[in-house]
Parts: C-alpha cells; structure tokens; sequence
C-alpha cells in the first residue's frame, strides 16, 4: 500500500500544484523570499536565486507546519544556504597556489624563484603575529566572512574585523620592509 493520499493533486514540474496551497504560498512569498535574502547577502543573483530554489524544495521534501513562521523558516534556510554558496564562490574564486590577502598586492609575475621569495616573506611575517589574530587573518583569507569568524570566537563583528584588518596590516608591514 502506497503512503501518498488518493486526494493528492498532481504536482507540476516545479513541485506545486497548479492551483494548489503549495502554488499559492510560492505566488504570496516569492518575491519578498528573493529581496530579503538579496539585501541580507552581498552575494551574486544566480547565488540569491539557488538560494531560494534550495530553500521552496526544502518546504516541499519536510512540510513544516503552515503557522505564521512560515515565512521565517523559508528567510532562514534561504539566508544560510546563500552564505554557504557565497563562501564555496569566493573559495573557487581564489587561486590555490598564491597568497592573496586583501589590501596587498599579490606576488610579482616574475620567475619563480621570486614567487617563492614573496610566499616565503608572507609566511615568515603571518608567524611574527599573534596567534589568535593569525587564525583569524587566514580564516578570512580562505573565505569566511566577519560573521562567521565573530561566532567562532564569540566576539563582535565589528571586533572580528578590527582584528583582521589590523593583522593584514602587520603582515603588509613586515613584507614591504623585507
């Protein structure tokens, strides 16, 4: 015996069905989901637009309860699936082979004995830093965002980037004066 419903109508290939409860919702919270998750992550259109196409086919595979919070839950779902795009963006973005920290210039083109001079000087001044800062400069560097490094650290966001921007300073410093 089959647990879907006799009564179920036929779903399109979006997943609602024409007419249905679940093609209303999709009409009435569409366009606000696509704003508030657009104004939430500076991210690209395509990362808002799968954001919010991850978070409808999540409503229709766990069926929460139709309550006022809602639209919340698809807000929340929508926001964290854009920011896990946006990093896996930026991290593909970057080239794995050089250091690029922003607000410095990455290495000359030159030979590669220079290119390993400069990732030897960003190296050597990353380890004159303090720790904590360090890991917070190469968290950023590798695409995590103020938000997620001030939850790792339980600290502010505008703390998180105090401490980034003061470290990335130290280690432009300490390579322009070798």
């Amino acid at each position: 015996m089959s647990n879907s419903s006799h009564n179920d109508p036929p779903r399109s290939e979006s997943g609602f069905a024409p007419g249905g409860a679940d093609h209303d919702l999709y009409a009435e919270h569409a366009t606000r989901l696509r704003r508030l998750v657009g104004s939430r992550v500076t991210t690209s259109d395509a990362n808002v637009e799968d954001a919010c196409s991850f978070a409808w086919i999540q409503l229709l595979a766990c069926r929460p309860s139709r309550r006022p919070s809602l639209f919340s839950w698809l807000a929340t779902v929508a926001i964290r699936e854009a920011w896990r795009l946006h990093r896996l963006e930026r991290r593909d973005a970057r080239d794995g082979d050089e250091v690029i920290l922003d607000g410095m210039e990455s290495p000359s083109a030159g030979s590669e004995a220079a290119d390993r001079i400069a990732v030897d000087q960003v190296t050597e001044a990353l380890r004159t830093i303090h720790p904590r800062k360090r890991r917070m400069l190469l968290l950023h560097a590798a695409g995590f965002t103020y938000q997620e490094i001030a939850a790792e650290y339980a600290i502010s966001v505008e703390r998180a980037w105090a401490l980034v921007y003061k470290a990335r300073l130290q280690v432009k410093q300490r390579t322009e004066a070798d």
